[in-house]
């Protein structure tokens, strides 16, 4: 096993995407770069678990834009993975199901914009016009993104003018038809118990990257992060795992090392921490940032988190769906009113794709976001030690997730050998994520300026990446870590380099 050096030019903390895309960068531009993940497991929410032999992702359940050509593919065969990545297509004519109570009508969302508009259109008779403008306005929206568009990309500020645009109200601008409305938010592009604070610049981010080409991992999810810290690896770069940060050393205002909680001390001239802004800040002595800073930070509101259901099915009995199916229990579900006696209002149901794979699946895997305030008895409490009311409850919400599955699944439960249960808790513990945090920090439409995250801070050599930045999901967080990256090393420098790998 290979031992931490007493001194790097740069240690990141954490190994989550954003991390492990610093790292990779950075070694390639010849700094001596470590790596400090807590976990025994790197990779974040590109991590994996296995129960009774059979693979579960975590965080990552499909990815967009992975054609040749397109903005996360273009960034990926920069890294050296883009070829290497086991992927599947999902079905071209449907990549996301959308259903609502009662009604038996699958909504689908279609790849490629001509196909997205066909598809909803024969649902939705008189509304090729609004379709229309919907999908003008997304690739508006994205043209106005830097990143999205490198060749022309001259820096990563974003336009002051699309930060306020809130997605829920141009859509209702679109239609008189509320469940038209439904359909175009649905499928976790928008946020959840926050509707109407998305801003339409995440929601175009999120959709524009799906409807391009929409892909599912094949096996597991896990293998991003280890190609990425494979090659990491190569360019002289080290990942350590079981290594937690407990401190960020200070002195004149200026970055210089690291405190471990076994006690090493590792130095360093920089210092990215891919960990939750405000987890970071109790990392460092409150003397030595602006108090009022630090309570900007620390009073920003999260995302939800999820709460997971992770099934092993009975052998051939339920069919591997090539899409993810997205179910509202009501229209209400947009309106913000959400309460936990009605939970859970949505869920989205995902078959993971798997090497020789024929017509069933022997997983399924069930997530709705739930508030976290219901959390926070056990939140202080080890994993080992939250009680048999944490399993009570655990137990309780289950069956009621459950049951809402039945609705438009009838007789999944029979179909089941054993489920494993994973909540916000669950993720908090393995992603150090701010209250089990699905997608981080909340960016609000109505008040932009205070949820911006910049990567370099006042302190001098400390830098923040990862998905509370700017944007969300596998595509923005890669975009952050670019970003961050090129605080160092120079913007249109790696824009270039990027470009030039293709």
């Amino acid at each position: 096993m290979r031992e931490k050096k007493t001194k790097y030019d740069i240690i990141i903390i954490g190994s989550g995407l954003g991390g492990l895309v610093c790292g990779y960068i950075l070694s390639r531009e010849g700094f001596r770069v470590c790596i400090l993940e807590k976990n025994h497991q790197p990779g974040g929410n590109l991590q994996t678990f296995t129960r009774d032999g059979h693979v579960f992702d975590t965080g990552l359940h499909y990815i967009g834009s992975m054609s040749p050509g397109q903005t996360l593919y273009t960034f990926f065969n920069y890294f050296g993975i883009a070829d290497k990545l086991r992927l599947r297509k999902l079905d071209e004519d449907g990549y996301d199901v959308i259903s609502f109570g009662n009604d038996p009508t699958n909504y689908k969302h279609a790849q490629g914009y001509d196909k997205f508009v066909e598809t909803l259109h024969s649902l939705f008779p008189s509304q090729h016009p609004g379709l229309k403008d919907y999908t003008d306005k997304l690739q508006q929206t994205i043209r106005a993104i830097p990143l999205y568009n490198l060749k022309h990309a001259s820096d990563y500020i974003l336009d002051p003018g699309v930060l306020n645009q809130c997605a829920m109200g141009f859509i209702r601008s679109l239609s008189d038809l509320p469940r038209l409305h439904h359909v175009l938010a649905g499928a976790n592009s928008m946020y959840h118990s926050a509707v109407n604070r998305t801003p339409l610049y995440l929601h175009a981010c999120i959709r524009n990257s799906y409807i391009n080409s929409a892909w599912r991992p094949v096996d597991s999810s896990d293998q991003i992060a280890g190609l990425l810290i494979e090659n990491i690896r190569i360019q002289g770069g080290e990942v350590f795992t079981d290594s937690e940060v407990k401190k960020i050393g200070i002195e004149d205002n200026a970055v210089n090392r690291v405190e471990l909680c076994n006690g090493e001390i590792i130095k360093a001239d920089k210092i990215i921490s891919d960990v939750h802004p405000a987890v970071t800040l109790k990392m460092i002595d409150t003397d030595k940032l602006r108090k009022a800073y630090i309570a900007r930070i620390s009073k920003l509101e999260n995302t939800p988190g999820f709460f997971t259901l992770y099934l092993i099915m009975k052998d051939n009995t339920f069919p591997y769906l090539n899409y993810n199916y997205f179910h509202y229990r009501s229209d209400d579900y947009f309106n913000d009113q959400l309460d936990i006696t009605t939970w859970p209002d949505t869920f989205l149901l995902y078959t993971p794709a798997v090497s020789g794979q024929g017509q069933f699946t022997k997983t399924v895997s069930i997530l709705s976001f739930i508030p976290y305030k219901d959390f926070r008895r056990w939140e202080n409490l080890p994993p080992d030690q939250r009680g048999e009311d944490y399993e009570e409850y655990k137990e309780k919400m289950s069956n009621r997730l459950l049951d809402l599955v039945e609705e438009r699944f009838p007789g999944i439960r029979q179909k089941i050998v054993r489920y494993y249960v994973s909540t916000p808790l669950t993720f908090k513990d393995h992603t150090a994520t701010k209250e089990g945090s699905a997608y981080g920090i909340l960016k609000d439409c109505e008040n932009p300026v205070r949820s911006i995250i910049l990567p370099a801070t006042k302190v001098k050599g400390l830098y923040l990446t990862g998905q509370n930045l700017n944007i969300h999901g596998i595509l923005g967080t890669t975009i952050n870590a670019v970003i961050t990256a090129s605080e160092i090393i120079g913007f249109r420098y790696l824009i270039n380099k990027i470009l030039d790998a293709q």
